[in-house]
């Protein structure tokens, strides 16, 4: 059981890490949420909305972060 969570965790911290390096691995978790997002609600203009607002504190966060 122990090694089992020891390679959850590390499996867990290699995603985070490519995520926080590689942009394209950051395009597709986005985009992929949007898509979800659309499916679920249904609406095209919110859909849009919530990409926006999205992109925006995505660069809020990664201008803080620098």
């Amino acid at each position: 059981m122990d090694q089992l969570i020891e390679r959850i965790t590390s499996l867990a911290r290699q995603g985070n890490d490519l995520f926080r390096k590689e942009r394209s691995v950051q395009y597709g978790v986005l985009g992929g949420y949007l898509v979800l997002w659309l499916f679920f609600s249904g609406s095209l203009t919110e859909s849009l909305l919530v990409g926006i607002a999205m992109g925006l504190a995505w660069m809020v966060g990664k201008r803080q972060g620098d």
